[in-house]
């Protein structure tokens, strides 16, 4: 396992653990809601996972890499979302019930990302 898998694991499984929680939260809403909620925690989900893994990549390449890493997970998500929405045919208020369950996950996952960049980008044995 490379230096910068290693380092990565535990935000993944912050990322992931995060996308759990934000499933499970739209199993939890009324049945009027569950749907499009459903479908936009999924979309945000999947965005989630194409996002880390391109920055996992991109951080090997330095300061270019992680401009690609995000610049990847950005144009993932805006397909994802887009797609989300056609699949899931909410329309009026469901659609932004979609809208928020998606991007309340998108910040949540993205803030992981962040500071996973900010903890690698840190020299070995270096304090906060």
């Amino acid at each position: 396992m490379s230096e910068s898998r290693s380092k990565a694991s535990p935000f993944a499984i912050a990322s992931a653990v995060t996308c759990a929680l934000g499933i499970g939260a739209a199993l939890l809403l009324p049945q009027v809601a569950r749907g499009p909620a459903l479908y936009g925690a999924a979309s945000a989900a999947l965005g989630a996972l194409c996002a880390f893994s391109a920055l996992v990549r991109g951080l090997a390449k330095g300061g270019t890499g992680v401009l690609m890493g995000f610049s990847i997970g950005f144009l993932c998500r805006a397909a994802l979302v887009a797609a989300g929405l056609i699949a899931s045919g909410a329309r009026g208020n469901s659609a932004l019930v979609f809208a928020a369950a998606f991007f309340t996950l998108y910040a949540a996952t993205q803030v992981i990302e962040v500071l996973f960049v900010h903890a690698s980008s840190r020299p070995q044995g270096a304090t906060p």
